[in-house]
């Protein structure tokens, strides 16, 4: 099922995290994969350095993908940076630039190759976040970039639809990545839970199986979607501590005299 048979794919941010769940679960479905990394990848993997802010970087990848397949067919905006726990107060233009640089920029560049370079019928694929749809305190910088990688998600998907290339967002919400588990008493990780329906952190491999479908010919249909997989997390509030108002009794509205 969602078989990605004889397609080839470019990973950006490959070598770890969700980028490696998606190279890993797109070669298990039959594709051909190109993890596109600044760090190298320990697995084996056809690999490229390359920092996704600077555009020739961009290009070379798309180059390098075709040498080595012949093609593309898939793309997957994955690489970013995760500056979390900046408030306004801590914003600064060093952090922006960097930021909007590598989640923005980078996200830009790829669809703009993959407007011509992608194969007819092909796949994009951006790694948005829930806190690019849900406002918190302290994403000032974090949560705009991947408000603008929703959006760009939607230009895309207008501009390259002529080519029958479906253009798709994914939007997760805690997921269980050494960037998470790596920090020590990771405050984030009991206040997900709590408030997240389903009660836990997404897995890796769960974006992946999202992003397996999208990238599969089953979903030629569904292009300009931001899609959330976050455990119900951006559904709403799990706890709102309310008391029903004196003249609701047995179910019954009573107008007040």
């Amino acid at each position: 099922m969602f078989s990605l048979t004889g397609k080839a794919a470019v990973v950006t941010g490959g070598s770890a995290g969700i980028g490696r769940a998606i190279a890993f679960r797109f070669r298990e479905a039959g594709a051909r994969v190109l993890v596109a990394d600044r760090r190298p990848s320990a697995d084996d993997f056809d690999f490229i350095s390359i920092d996704v802010s600077r555009e020739d970087d961009v290009a070379a990848m798309f180059d390098a993908a075709q040498r080595r397949f012949g093609r593309v067919d898939i793309l997957v905006n994955n690489a970013g940076i995760q500056p979390l726990g900046v408030g306004l107060g801590g914003v600064t233009g060093a952090l922006l630039d960097r930021t909007f640089s590598v989640n923005v920029q980078g996200v830009a560049f790829g669809l703009k190759y993959a407007a011509s370079r992608l194969a007819d019928g092909g796949r994009a694929i951006n790694i948005a976040s829930f806190v690019g749809v849900l406002a918190a305190a302290g994403t000032a910088v974090y949560g705009p970039s991947k408000a603008a990688v929703i959006q760009l998600t939607r230009i895309g998907a207008l501009e390259l639809a002529p080519r029958r290339i479906t253009v798709n967002a994914v939007s997760p919400g805690t997921i269980r990545t050494p960037a998470v588990t790596d920090v020590p008493d990771n405050p984030e990780i009991p206040f997900i839970c709590r408030r997240t329906p389903l009660g836990r952190l997404g897995e890796p491999e769960e974006v992946a199986a999202l992003c397996q479908f999208l990238a599969s010919d089953d979903a030629a249909f569904i292009t300009g979607q931001n899609i959330g997989i976050d455990g119900g997390l951006t559904a709403g509030w799990m706890d709102y501590d309310l008391e029903p108002p004196s003249n609701v009794k047995d179910g019954r509205w009573f107008d007040e005299t």
